[in-house]
């Protein structure tokens, strides 16, 4: 058994994650090495700094950067959370891989870790639509998170250093509500499953994350959010090594709540069932003294079913959906440094199937190649006429990566049938087609219309982007600190397209229709969608598009840290330029931290990030509406081809010319602190944010719409967080103790008019306050996924030599007022509104346990039992579900086998 040193990672500011191994200040007798983490730290120990890139140690340089105090002794061990890089790096994040692990929710999506993090909002608890179903189920992508105010698509997302964002926009305006188990009719103008980030990375593969939600350094920018950076797992160096483990959730292990306003079920719905198989594998080892590689297979199944609607005979329908990801690394450590290729792949589907159709699937895809080529090195002592560069290290590196996401049916065309024509009291007409009654039948607990439906959704389409990255980065010791500095280059291929026209006959005419001319049967004549009793008398044509563009883009960044006896001050800049909208963007930052003595640092911070750069509006230019056409029978019943045009439709427009670069102003004061009576971490922060020059739409006419800058927003938070390990030697069996604390108090605004929504939809309103809104519009108004104030509170710890490791997480969200629909309508400006009132929500408290035990270990072989139980006393919060989709997701649980070998 080894001895290890653990850190210890205080929890952000929003969720109380009672985490599990837990890290000790002491030499203590050390739990044992988790199965992912364990070629990482022997690779670490015998690293040579010149093949991995490291700065040249400099402690022994003159001034404070060498200078042990009691701030950095006790933050040392936390050192990985509060403060990774620099005295100026108060709003950064980082967890180690405990720290990671014991954060996440058992799914595999790496996301759920950073969801009690300072900044980092994720919950919607004044949903009225939260109910579960199985696309929700299905849905393994990863979570969507809000930081620092900005939106969910506004976060720049690196894995191992490859850019990981979706440049083509994953936000549509023609709606975006994905697809739900009970969608009747899809949105034939929109593209399903869009999402921010284009790697989906599993959280076994994690071996630290990184979030900066305030006081960027000069290096991060494309972002109005904040930044997240996860590096994965190396390749061991020493000896061959590997991991696997499986884990299992099922409806069996799901407490499910009905959460409707009433508390009821009136159509006696049923809770979906499901079940999910989470499996990974890891092979890491040295092939010679020089080469080193890993390899890495996960895999996430799901598998649910629901029925169909009567009509269609009730059939089940099974829907499954797969998330592969697949990684391998090859490195060589030579006298000429570190050269690393790495290869990744993200292959996602999902499977819908409408039970109001007869056969209409979709089948939703996405998928990721990356490539990176990396060198690093370091050089010897550099002597310049500007002075002595100790430690300069210059990392260069190459990225190849295609994304793309694909809407393929089983159809590009899509028909209606009518079978009855009937009203409330009586039926009327009844069709006698046995082609239509073989697959399509008669609703008896009704007397009105019934409508059958068969074909696609529609023509296949597709998203992707294709990008090619050069970069290089240079950092050293210089004067009294530090500098860094560097470039990347970047062209991007975008393209959006359908493949195909689709064509929906969307009415029909039938006998009844016709009962004037004692017709026994139509004519068709050989005339499409046609048949004895009905034929199509209005159809719909989306046609076939292919938008192509392209971006060239260029980010540099110098920046110095340096200190001056107490003072520690880092001015940095950042310069963006793009082909597309031709800005010059140029992005101070400025940090200072004062420390009189050496438990208190004080910091204070102004920085400015540009929106990163977007080809979302140029792809979406000139996509076809749909055209509607219309035709008739003539007195004899006889139909043709003959069809009208109907009012013309166009296009979609989506000018963006002359338009600045949208961008936030932030403002940032920190203190930390090591309390003298317990030699606990204390952090205290305050950030204020101005988005400024945002996107916003003016309604043209004629379906165009023009892009502007009159869009504004703004966010304000003040987090306190404290942390402290215990080592516990006195109590029998326990090995440590953590505890970590949080609280994040938040406000933020934003201007209703985004290009994304059309603030002029007349169709769907909302009265709030004497003020209209679009219900998407109101959306973005009342909420970014944000929770005005919340608690944390994290316990770890470590039992019987690190055979034992549980923890908690638990949050707390606090009451706070926010708006519901009161139900009633009102016409206010001559259109008809939903009204909307404010409303008091209560408090939330979820708790989350994480538990491992070792049952087998012989070495560096282990065999573990893992349990993650999420939401441990079945609290339902504050969010509704209506009765087509009752329950809310309670306790639930995951339970899986791991083993390192």
């Amino acid at each position: 058994m080894q001895n290890a040193k653990k850190r210890a990672a205080i929890s952000g500011v929003a969720t109380i994650v009672l985490v599990l191994p837990a890290a000790s200040f002491a030499q203590s007798q050390a739990p044992a090495i988790s199965p992912a983490v364990l070629a990482d730290d022997q690779a670490q120990e015998t690293s040579d700094p010149r093949a991995t890139g490291a700065p040249a140690d400099n402690k022994e340089k003159d001034g404070e950067l060498g200078k042990a105090t009691p701030l950095s002794r006790i933050i040392v061990p936390f050192y990985e959370l509060l403060s990774p890089r620099s005295r100026a790096d108060v709003g950064t994040t980082t967890l180690d891989q405990e720290g990671f692990t014991v954060r996440t929710d058992g799914s595999g999506d790496a996301n759920s870790a950073l969801r009690g993090l300072p900044n980092v909002q994720y919950q919607n608890e004044t949903d009225t639509d939260a109910g579960i179903d199985g696309q929700k189920i299905l849905d393994t992508r990863p979570e969507l998170l809000s930081i620092s105010g900005g939106r969910t698509y506004e976060n720049n997302f690196i894995v191992n250093g490859i850019p990981t964002n979706t440049v083509t926009g994953s936000v549509e305006r023609y709606g975006n509500s994905e697809l739900a188990s009970d969608t009747d009719t899809p949105n034939a103008d929109r593209f399903y499953g869009l999402h921010p980030q284009t790697i989906f990375v599993p959280s076994d593969f994690v071996n630290s994350v990184t979030v900066v939600d305030s006081n960027a350094s000069a290096r991060y920018g494309n972002f109005q959010g904040g930044v997240v950076s996860y590096e994965l797992n190396k390749p061991n160096t020493e000896r061959w090594t590997g991991t696997a483990s499986v884990q299992v959730e099922s409806d069996k292990f799901v407490s499910y709540n009905i959460a409707t306003t009433d508390g009821t079920n009136p159509l006696e719905r049923k809770p979906p069932e499901f079940t999910k198989i989470k499996s990974s594998l890891s092979l890491s080892g040295p092939i010679n003294e020089i080469f080193s590689m890993i390899a890495q297979y996960s895999r996430t199944d799901a598998t649910t079913k629901k029925q169909k609607e009567y009509i269609y005979y009730s059939g089940d329908v099974r829907e499954d959906s797969l998330k592969n990801f697949l990684r391998l690394q090859l490195d060589a450590r030579t006298d000429y440094g570190l050269f690393s290729l790495e290869g990744m792949v993200t292959d996602y589907t999902q499977g819908y199937e409408s039970p109001n159709w007869r056969d209409m699937q979709v089948d939703v895809s996405t998928r990721t190649y990356a490539g990176k080529l990396e060198h690093s090195y370091t050089f010897d002592t550099l002597e310049t006429p500007l002075g002595r560069i100790l430690g300069l290290t210059l990392d260069t590196k190459a990225v190849v990566s295609h994304s793309s996401t694909r809407n393929q049916t089983n159809s590009d065309t899509a028909r209606v049938y009518q079978i009855r024509e009937g009203t409330r009291t009586a039926s009327q007409w009844t069709s006698s087609d046995p082609d239509i009654l073989s697959w399509c039948r008669l609703d008896p607990t009704t007397t009105t219309n019934v409508i059958c439906r068969e074909g696609g959704y529609g023509a296949n389409k597709v998203q992707e982007q294709t990008q090619y990255l050069f970069g290089q980065n240079v950092t050293g010791s210089i004067w009294a600190g530090t500098f860094e500095a560097g470039f990347d280059l970047t062209h991007t291929n975008a393209r959006r397209a359908r493949e195909s026209d689709f064509t929906y006959y969307t009415s029909v005419n039938t006998l009844w229709d016709a009962r004037s001319l004692g017709l026994s049967q139509f004519n068709c004549l050989g005339s499409e969608a046609c048949g004895p009793d009905q034929y199509a008398v209005y159809k719909s044509i989306w046609a076939a598009f292919d938008n192509t563009t392209a971006l060239n883009s260029a980010d540099a960044w110098l920046q110095l840290e340096q200190t001056f006896g107490w003072l520690t001050v880092r001015p940095g800049l950042r310069l963006q330029i793009d082909d597309y909208q031709k800005n010059i963007n140029i992005a101070p930052r400025i940090a200072a931290t004062l420390a009189p003595t050496d438990r208190i640092e004080l910091s204070a911070g102004f920085n400015r990030y540009y929106d990163g750069e977007s080809l979302a509006y140029a792809i979406r230019d000139n996509q076809p509406r749909g055209q509607t056409y219309i035709r008739s029978h003539d007195g004899s019943g006889n139909v043709t081809d003959d069809w009208t045009m109907r009012t013309p439709t166009g296009v979609y427009g989506n000018r963006a010319s002359d338009l600045r670069t949208p961008f936030t102003d932030e403002w940032v004061a920190g203190l930390k602190v090591i309390d003298p009576l317990t030699d606990g971490a204390f952090r205290l922060r305050y950030v204020n944010r101005a988005m400024k020059d945002q996107y916003a739409a003016a309604d043209l006419g004629g379906n165009v719409r023009q892009l502007t800058n009159s869009g504004t927003g703004a966010y304000e938070s003040a987090t306190a967080e404290y942390a402290k390990t215990w080592n516990v030697e006195r109590f029998r069996f326990l090995d440590h103790l953590t505890l970590t604390a949080s609280f994040t108090w938040s406000a933020q605004e934003l201007s209703p008019d985004s290009y994304f929504y059309d603030e002029d939809d007349l169709l769907d309103r909302i009265l709030y306050n004497g003020r209209s809104y679009s219900v998407a519009g109101f959306s973005v108004v009342t909420g970014n996924m944000d929770i005005p104030m919340r608690a944390q509170l994290a316990m770890m710890t470590s039992w019987y030599e690190g055979r034992f490791n549980l923890g908690f997480a638990a949050n707390y969200n606090f009451p706070f007022t926010g708006v519901e629909d009161t139900g009633r309508t009102q016409v206010f400006e001559g259109v008809r509104h939903d009204v909307w009132e404010d409303k008091d929500f209560d408090g939330t408290l979820t708790v989350d346990l994480h538990s491992n035990l070792v049952l087998l270990r012989d070495g560096h072989r282990t065999v573990s039992l893992n349990l993650v139980a999420n939401n441990l006393f079945n609290e339902i919060g504050n969010a509704s579900a209506n009765n087509s989709n009752p329950f809310i997701k309670g306790r639930s649980f995951w339970l899986g086998l791991s083993t390192t070998f």
